[in-house]
């Protein structure tokens, strides 16, 4: 009798722990370091192909993604290209509330269409944002603008959440 309860007791928590993983993404899932996935990608371009980048805080911020600070986030990471001419620029949220997504979405689109529509400037510069993607991963939401590398910051970005 103690060998079967004891059988039951381990088949149970067994499948109570196999009920808490895989990868259906619960709310309250934890999400992957947004920092480190930027860190990491960064480190893959080679020191030769790495863009000078800095952190939009403030007032850049603000000028960048109007809105966005009225926002509560757990993790905010904004980098973007120290030069205009290149369009290299991160943006990328964690929300504490998974109903601001839309808004947070509709800011970073509205910064790649201002970009593509003649804010970059440069014929190049607008080629590369046109690549730019908005993603959306339950309370997460990242605008990845990486140039020649976008389909890799993409797949790097995607695999996160696997």
């Amino acid at each position: 009798m103690k060998k079967l309860i004891a059988l039951l007791l381990t088949l149970t928590a067994v499948l109570s722990l196999a009920a808490c993983g895989g990868s259906g993404g619960t709310p309250d899932q934890q999400a992957p370091d947004l920092n480190q996935y930027y860190e990491d990608f960064m480190s893959t371009l080679g020191a030769d192909n790495t863009p000078a980048m800095m952190d939009l805080e403030g007032e850049f911020l603000e000028t960048f993604y109007p809105g966005l600070s009225d926002c509560k986030t757990k993790q905010l990471v904004v980098k973007a290209a120290a030069i205009s001419s290149v369009p290299f620029e991160f943006a990328l949220v964690e929300l504490e509330n998974a109903a601001d997504a839309q808004k947070v979405e509709e800011l970073f689109q509205a910064r790649i269409d201002a970009q593509v529509q003649g804010g970059a400037f440069y014929p190049e510069t607008i080629e590369g944002w046109k690549k730019a993607q908005v993603i959306t991963k339950g309370s997460v939401v990242a605008l990845i603008s990486a140039g020649d590398s976008q389909s890799s910051a993409v797949e790097a970005f995607e695999k996160l959440f696997a």
